[in-house]
Formats: structure tokens, C-alpha cells, sequence
């Protein structure tokens, strides 16, 4: 017999969000969490990282953020947000449990192999998100570096790096992020930013409001004035040309849209100085992709993640050929399929299916991150998932009809 009828993998906000939408739906469900804290990423995040979704859209089910929190949460208002949230919740986390193999059994189950044995459930949601698997770029000579080179998962602290002479690779939001925070205790007070495609920085407060204030004046207006309204709000960026750094190809998706001037007072301060992307390093440091050579101690790479659910999940994938995330429109509820290295979902049943495509039984929750933001999608995303999974099941009879 099955352990549950649901397994969700995961105590994040995804996997959270999944079981309060299946508890809501009436099914089944145990989660399982490696570590021994809920959330175990948002716990452990650099200290200086602000929300970039206001709270307008972040907030969990039945729960506003405070207002004395303003627009844009900190990570650690948001973590324990959660954590508050989840004890007035019907949950029970089995913790310490990792998850060593997923894999389709035959007969319409799922075979589940963790740390605690093999067990077996009717579906399964990964909601192991995409930042606990970073990835660090293969860099020629980075063994042989002898200062230390962390991605920006490990960076918790700003001793860390304080009197150092630092670099960050990477210019998404948490490689400005970091930069800026690096600047003020780094040797010199200031620390390197390596770019590599370029830098897409926009104002938080196009026109003097928060990017989803603008959302929700559209979600009022018919769509093509909403459409309209979105892309005049959304096109508004910073001109990097005068802080010595240049700006994101457009159209290519290698630059993440990074909001707020924290950058680019660092970058007028000099706390903050561009250069190139190392392309080799020795010992002492990292030569550059135009020929400079310049002196390290520490390395922060912020070069991104992918899903967790590559270590575990033994099926064939198929996968999206979308090299980035087009413009959303005014569509926010439905993200594109594929993208940030995750399997193509089956949306014949619905635009914004969550099973996985030709894998009944297995369904992705927290995996659009852009549009109103990962919280938000996750909600909707959960939502959806609960109900495919009911349908899941009463087309097996595997629970009663009127449920």
C-alpha cells in the first residue's frame, strides 16, 4: 500500500504552499525535508538581501505581510514570516529525510528512495526549488587559486570577505546584491564586479511606484491598455554607459533585471568597480577576458542555480529549447514551460499544468519566478497542482467522487 497519496519533497515556501492547498483539497499528503529547519535556504541567505516582489503579491495564503515591514520585505522579515505562518498551519514535517531516488514503479505509483528506506505514493511534488543546487563556472586554474572562492550560497556573513580584496562574479540581483554589501568592508573599500554580458538596472519605483502597483492599475484596464502600460513601466532603466559599465544586450535574456540604486551609488562612490569576467586563474589571482590581471583573496560566485530535482528524479526529461524568459505581458499566471533548466509540463489540460510531461503522477510546484514573483506563483502554482492531483486520482477511483 502507498505510505501517503502525496508525498511533497521540500519544507520551503513551494512545498508549504503545496500542502496547504492539498490540505484545502482534502487529499493525502506527507512532507519530507532533508534538514532540520523548515525554509533551510531563506534561513541562510546573505544579510543584506531585500525582497524584489513587494508584498503586495509575496504574501502567503490568509496571512499579510506587516506594514511596518514597507513595500519589500528583507529575507529574514520573510523568514520568519513563514516560520509563523506554518505553526498556525495543520502540518507535520518529517525532517532529516533525503531523498536519494524518484522514479516511476509501473503500476501507477511512484517509487521513493530516501535515507529512511523505499516507499511508494500515488504522485509526487518536487518542491526542492532552484536555490539549493548552485553552480560554479569551470574556470581554468580555479584549483589552483589560494584565496578562497565560495558561490553566493555560502556567503552568510560580511566577515567573511571583510579586508579582502574581493571579487563577484556575476551581475543578477545577487551579484549586485553582494557587491554592494562587499564594497563597504572589502580591502580598499571597494570590491570588483565582474560582468560578463552586461547589466539591466531599473529603477524599484518607475514613475514614482512600485513595478506591482502598475500591475494591479493594469489588472483594471482592458488588455490592450494593460499590455501598453506594463511595457512603458517595464522599459524605464538606469544609463549605465554613465557608471562605466555596459548595459545587457537586449533580447538576449543574459542579464536579470536587477531593481533599485543601490548599485549605482556604489558604483558613483567607487565602492563598487566593473571589470571584465576572469577567464583564468593562478595562485595569486584571475587574468581577465581583456588581459587585465588583478590580485585576489576572495571570489564570490553569483552565477546561479539549478533545480534540485536533477539530483533525485531517475526519468526521462524532456526539456525547453527557450534560451530566457520572454515578456510576460499582462499574463501573470502562467509562466513559460521549460525554462531555468526544468522539464517541459504537459498544458494540454490546462495552460498552466503542473504534471510533467509523459510522467503521470509527477507535479512541479515553485518553478515560474518572474512575473508577480516566486511567492505569488507558488500559491497559484499549488493550487493547480492540487487540483490535477484530485483529478489524478479520481480517474484511478482511487478516492470518492463527490470528495
Amino acid at each position: 500500500m502507498p505510505t501517503a497519496d502525496v508525498l511533497i519533497i521540500g519544507a520551503g515556501p513551494a512545498g508549504l504552499n503545496a500542502a496547504y492547498a492539498l490540505e484545502r483539497a482534502g487529499i493525502e499528503y506527507r512532507i519530507i525535508e532533508r534538514t532540520r529547519q523548515l525554509a533551510p535556504t531563506w534561513n541562510s541567505l546573505y544579510p543584506s538581501l531585500r525582497l524584489n516582489t513587494s508584498r503586495f503579491f509575496s504574501q502567503l495564503p490568509e496571512r499579510q505581510f506587516p506594514r511596518r515591514w514597507g513595500i519589500h520585505p528583507t529575507a529574514r522579515q520573510y523568514y520568519r514570516y513563514l516560520v509563523d505562518w506554518a505553526a498556525d498551519q495543520p502540518f507535520t514535517v518529517d525532517f532529516g529525510v533525503e531523498v536519494d531516488r524518484v522514479a516511476p514503479r509501473g503500476d501507477s505509483l511512484w517509487q521513493v528512495e530516501t535515507n529512511h528506506g523505499i516507499e511508494t505514493y500515488r504522485a509526487v511534488i518536487p518542491a526542492t526549488g532552484v536555490f539549493d543546487n548552485p553552480q560554479l563556472p569551470n574556470i581554468e586554474g580555479m584549483d589552483s587559486f589560494a584565496g578562497e572562492i565560495m558561490h553566493s550560497r555560502e556567503f552568510r556573513r560580511l566577515d567573511q570577505i571583510r579586508g579582502k580584496r574581493t571579487m563577484v562574479v556575476g551581475t543578477g540581483p545577487s551579484g549586485a546584491d553582494i557587491a554592494v554589501a562587499a564594497g563597504k568592508v572589502a580591502t580598499g573599500g571597494f570590491a570588483w564586479l565582474s560582468i560578463r554580458s552586461g547589466v539591466d538596472l531599473r529603477p524599484r519605483y518607475p514613475y514614482g511606484l512600485p513595478r506591482h502597483a502598475w500591475m494591479m492599475l493594469g489588472e483594471k484596464l482592458p488588455e490592450r491598455a494593460c499590455v501598453w502600460l506594463q511595457t512603458q513601466t517595464g522599459k524605464i532603466k538606469y544609463n549605465m554607459g554613465d557608471f562605466g559599465v555596459w548595459q545587457t544586450p537586449p533580447n538576449t535574456g543574459s542579464g536579470v533585471g536587477y531593481r533599485g540604486p543601490e548599485l549605482l551609488n556604489a558604483l558613483r562612490q567607487g565602492q563598487a568597480r566593473p571589470l571584465r569576467q576572469p577567464v583564468r586563474f593562478d595562485t595569486r589571482g584571475a587574468t581577465l577576458a581583456d588581459g587585465e590581471y588583478i590580485e585576489l583573496d576572495a571570489v564570490i560566485m553569483a552565477t546561479g542555480y539549478l533545480p534540485v530535482l536533477h539530483q533525485y528524479l531517475d526519468i526521462d526529461m524532456q526539456f525547453s529549447t527557450q534560451a530566457y524568459y520572454p515578456e510576460t505581458g499582462c499574463d501573470w499566471d502562467i509562466g513559460p514551460n521549460g525554462i531555468r533548466g526544468w522539464p517541459l509540463r504537459d498544458t494540454g489540460k490546462h495552460p498552466n499544468g503542473r504534471e510533467v510531461l509523459g510522467h503521470e503522477g509527477l507535479f512541479l510546484v515553485g518553478v515560474f519566478y518572474k512575473g508577480r514573483g516566486a511567492f505569488y506563483n507558488m500559491t497559484v502554482e499549488a493550487r493547480i497542482a492540487a487540483e490535477q492531483i484530485m483529478q489524478h486520482l479520481r480517474q484511478r477511483r482511487l478516492v470518492p467522487v463527490a470528495a
